[in-house]
């Protein structure tokens, strides 16, 4: 981790702390050299060259990091507006002092530059210079007064004892060195104070010049020895030789005090440094400038770049946290934020990921529950809409929540497309206007204080009347108040139905048993009568008793016949299932009504398709004929009747349909068709088609009717291919 940290650091921050660090150092050594600098312009030059540089790659580097503060910005980058602004007034906070500094620094600069190049300066420089020059050349010129004097004073002893005379001569006018030459350059003769056995360097030829040209030398000289250096005043005069009228040189070398000459080294450097630094005036003005200014934006720059990584390194905790937040917002709560830093904010962090954790478990809690919850709803609405009674909810405000599927098969509706909506504007819609009739039997339950209740009544729809048992109850709500209702509803008109039809086969049992006892008693003792009084009566009264045992015996028949019908329709014998060709068995019942005589015909449209189905054969010839019987009859009064008898077969199922051009059925009729003894024909049992009903049901099938005034009637009956019983 310490590691890590280490290599974050040195990469945020190692090239500009190198290159801030590297222009210091070039300031500071240039600071240095402006007090030189004519001894180290080369090195300020480069110094100044590489300095300039490494502002322009701070620069460079500040430039960039703008740019990408710049688009972090517009990118509403987290942390980038906190960055910017902080980075704003920590900029205003360092630059208006910096400026304030720099400003006061370059006008104190300027003016002390200024007041070491002062006026009185100038001329107490100048004047001490020139004190040195008189002093020197008033010493140079007594010393050569004292020359020429020594010359003319043992000018004859020179010529006749050189040696002796010169070292005399040194010592009375105090002379450090004396040597007298020819004016060759030869020395002939030398004295001197150190007792020096070296022999003085010979004058240069210029000076023996001026000796021939009859003038003096007068000159302070520098001279150096092993260990230092030092200045004399050299006098050169002519002296003549009296005898030979020969010329020659006398020199005369005289020490200048050591405090003398070091005032004067001392006021002559002075002056040279200053005249120097008064040539470079300007040129230092602009060097320290141009030092303060690159301190400047040294100090400026980098403080800007070290504050913007500084407060992107504070913020990258904030962006963590928006990133975390923002995949948080998303649905992610499995992820998990990097801790990077010990402090208050890495704190905050940990604590971001943990209340992310408990979020996650509360999370995954609730949407356990709300699977469980699903899962029970998806079951209760599986179960609801697989129930065959119909189910429906009702909010406080009479708005549709809950429907199945069997509420519309029963209802004759299409709730599915008014979900939500007010039931008052769902009854006020054309194609539900027989609804109002179901709705005004119950709502008015909904107003009573009773949370359950049950009700029975006939529903008219388009498929006829149906009886429904509905049950009802309220819905309680979270605050324990009105929640709605619900509502179920059971079509029971197959159950009543089968009561009735139930209650009628016993009822024809009873008839059939009761009735067919007597009759055949009857008919018999009819005919006895018959043929005991037929001999014993004359013509007329045989007449009468013949038509009287004619009507008993048909009516004995008929009352058999009824009884037969009675019996057939109470009996329930075993269904002889068997495989069978259906076309064929239609093809062989149309074929008995097949009477050129009559005036009705019965045809056949089957299709090809359809062979062999599994049901009784004997039960669906019955079924037919009485079918056939029942058009032929309603055709009676029609010009052309025509019994249509088709067959189609589908996937798992057969329809065979039975349709006439009779008068058709009336509405009203067509809801008790089926049900026994119901008849509007004066010579019918009613009992037709409760049996055709009875043979469809116990082949569990449906029939169907359809019919249209002046139209006609078409029964369908639908029957499976493969019955399971």
């Amino acid at each position: 981790m310490a590691n890590r940290k280490k290599s974050l650091f040195i990469k945020q921050y190692g090239w500009l702390a190198i290159i801030s660090s590297l222009l210091l150092i070039s300031l500071t050594v240039m600071s240095q050299i402006l007090q030189n600098a004519s001894q180290f312009a080369q090195v300020y030059t480069s110094l100044l060259f590489a300095s300039f540089v490494g502002i322009a790659v701070l620069f460079t580097m500040l430039v960039k990091t703008l740019q990408r503060l710049k688009r972090n910005y517009r990118n509403q980058i987290p942390g980038s507006k906190m960055t910017s602004r902080l980075t704003f007034l920590v900029s205003l906070i360092i630059g208006v002092p910096l400026l304030i500094t720099y400003f006061f620094s370059i006008t104190f600069v300027n003016k002390g530059i200024d007041q070491w190049f002062d006026i009185k300066t100038d001329v107490a420089l100048t004047n001490a210079v020139k004190l040195v020059k008189i002093t020197l050349d008033d010493q140079t010129r007594n010393h050569l007064k004292s020359t020429l004097q020594a010359a003319d004073q043992y000018q004859n002893a020179l010529s006749i004892t050189p040696v002796l005379t010169i070292n005399k001569l040194r010592k009375q006018f105090n002379i450090r060195e004396a040597a007298l030459y020819t004016l060759n350059g030869e020395l002939v003769a030398y004295s001197s104070q150190t007792n020096d056995t070296d022999l003085p360097k010979t004058p240069s030829a210029g000076i023996f010049q001026q000796i021939r040209n009859d003038r003096t030398y007068a000159a302070i000289e520098t001279l150096a020895s092993v260990n230092q250096s030092y200045q004399i005043i050299r006098i050169m005069v002519p002296v003549y030789d009296i005898f030979t009228n020969k010329k020659y040189a006398l020199q005369a070398v005289y020490p200048i005090p050591d405090q003398l000459s070091s005032l004067a080294d001392t006021v002559r450097l002075s002056a040279s440094q200053y005249k120097e630094r008064s040539y470079l005036k300007t040129p230092l003005k602009t060097s320290f400038t141009v030092v303060l200014t690159l301190l400047l934006l040294l100090t400026l720059v980098s403080a800007i770049l070290f504050t913007i990584q500084m407060f992107e390194n504070m913020v990258r905790p904030l962006q963590t946290l928006a990133k975390g937040t923002k995949a948080v917002a998303e649905g992610d709560y499995s992820i998990a934020m990097p801790v990077e830093q010990n402090d208050e904010m890495g704190q905050l962090v940990q604590s971001f990921n943990d209340m992310i954790q408990q979020i996650a478990r509360a999370r995954n809690e609730i949407k356990f529950g709300h699977q469980q919850a699903e899962v029970q709803k998806l079951y209760l609405q599986a179960i609801i809409k697989n129930l065959k009674s119909g189910v429906l909810t009702l909010d406080k405000n009479m708005r549709l929540k809950t429907i199945n599927d069997a509420s519309n098969y029963i209802l004759n509706a299409d709730f599915y497309k008014h979900l939500g909506k007010p039931l008052s504007e769902v009854l006020q819609r054309d194609d539900s206007a027989h609804l109002n009739h179901f709705f005004d039997e119950i709502i008015p339950y909904f107003n009573k204080d009773t949370k359950a209740w049950s009700e029975q009544f006939t529903f008219n729809c388009k498929e006829g009347e149906k009886i429904l048992l509905v049950h009802g109850s309220t819905l309680p709500s979270l605050d324990q108040k009105l929640g709605g209702y619900v509502i179920v509803i059971e079509d029971i008109t197959a159950l009543v139905q089968a009561q009735l039809h139930a209650a009628w086969r016993d009822v024809a049992k009873r008839l059939a048993h009761e009735i067919k006892n007597p009759l055949t008693p009857i008919q018999l003792s009819a005919e006895r009568l018959h043929y005991k009084l037929e001999d014993k009566l004359d013509a007329d009264d045989q007449k009468l008793l013949g038509r009287m045992t004619d009507t008993i015996i048909e009516q004995v028949n008929a009352m058999q016949n009824m009884v037969q019908a009675f019996t057939e329709y109470a009996d329930t014998p075993d269904l002889e299932i068997s495989p069978f060709d259906i076309n064929a068995l239609i093809k062989d019942i149309t074929s008995m009504y097949q009477d050129p005589k009559s005036n009705w015909q019965v045809r056949y449209d089957i299709d090809p398709n359809c062979h062999i189905i599994h049901a009784d054969a004997y039960k669906l010839r019955q079924l037919l004929h009485n079918l056939i019987k029942n058009g032929i009859e309603a055709t009676e009064n029609t010009d052309k009747p025509l019994i249509l008898v088709t067959t189609q077969c589908l996937e798992t199922r057969v329809l065979i349909s039975v349709s006439d051009n009779g008068p058709g059925i009336p509405e009203k009729t067509r809801n008790w068709i089926f049900e026994p003894y119901a008849t509007d024909k004066p010579k019918g049992t009613g009992l037709g088609l409760a049996i055709v009903k009875k043979i469809v049901d116990e082949h569990q099938g449906q029939i169907q009717v359809e019919s249209e005034l002046e139209q006609g009637t078409k029964f369908i009956i639908t029957l499976p291919l493969n019955p399971t019983f």
